[in-house]
């Protein structure tokens, strides 16, 4: 399987699916191949197939062959590794006193593979960047329409473009500035700070009080608690770049937790991206009151 994935252009490769006993799928931006012996092609019949041992080998060799030393990531659904990229696994989840203890007999994974893309916030700038302070915003996007690529770029404008000294991120999967034991291996700024592997709310918490950033750029907002982080978090007069899965602003106000958010005029600006062969597509700019901006 290696031997057949080299010879695929890797800098456009999103994501490799591996399912036990099915064909291994590539994602090239938001199209699908099968992964043959000779590349890439659309003809299933042409597939590497993938076996139950080919998804053991690769989760051992993820986790330097040590499930222990990754497990409170596996009980959340995924591994980290070096260079930012997940792994998200399926399969059988272990309850033990009411809470997930692991996963085993892992049926399937999703590899997803970060990219540094320089300049997919560029014709947002004059949206989200006043003349003094950058606006609160939230970046809507389906799965895989680049909003943790825009957020990456976002922070590195922070502080290339505008200088901003103090930007914290936090990197709850380790996606955004791919952290491994210390240093970034995406560029986010020479003035940003990361915290890697914690919870939204232990980096709202401490970061604010510890490190007294100037920004917070955070991923995937999904919960109760992270909305109540973000409010505390502009209260105290930090600027948020956040993210959430949805198409559009009406995905968004038909959850009540996010709603809110919107009929409180937290945010300030709402960029809207969407599917398609590359990654940041802006199909909007809101502003609070939901009026479009840009298109």
């Amino acid at each position: 399987m290696r031997e057949n994935f080299s010879r695929v252009p890797l800098q456009k490769v999103n994501e490799l699916r591996l399912r036990s006993a099915c064909p291994a799928v590539v994602a090239l931006g938001s199209r699908s191949f099968f992964l043959t012996p000779e590349g890439l092609s659309q003809n299933p019949s042409d597939a590497v197939m993938v076996s139950k041992t080919d998804i053991e080998t690769i989760i051992h060799k993820a986790s330097d062959y040590s499930l222990y030393a990754v497990n409170e990531q596996l009980k959340k659904g995924f591994i980290t590794i070096r260079g930012g990229v997940r792994i998200g696994i399926t399969g059988e989840v272990v309850i033990e006193d009411g809470k997930v203890s692991t996963i085993k007999n892992i049926q399937a994974i999703n590899i997803r593979i970060p990219h540094q893309v320089r300049g997919t916030s560029y014709k947002i700038l004059p949206y989200v960047f006043g003349q003094t302070s950058p606006y609160n915003t939230l970046i809507i996007s389906p799965p895989g329409a680049g909003k943790t690529t825009m957020l990456r770029d976002l922070a590195w404008q922070l502080c290339d473009k505008y200088l901003m000294p103090n930007v914290l991120i936090l990197d709850e999967r380790g996606e955004i500035a791919a952290n491994w034991q210390g240093e970034n291996q995406l560029d986010v700024g020479a003035f940003t700070d990361v915290i890697s592997g914690a919870s939204k709310s232990y980096g709202f918490e401490n970061g604010i009080r510890s490190m007294r950033p100037d920004v917070i750029i955070c991923d995937e907002l999904a919960t109760r608690d992270d909305m109540d982080m973000i409010r505390q978090a502009v209260r105290s007069g930090v600027c948020v770049f956040a993210s959430v899965h949805a198409r559009g602003i009406d995905d968004i106000r038909a959850k009540p937790i996010f709603r809110e958010l919107v009929d409180d005029m937290v945010f300030d600006r709402y960029v809207i991206l969407t599917t398609k062969e590359t990654a940041g597509n802006i199909t909007g700019v809101l502003d609070k009151h939901l009026k479009m901006m840009y298109t």
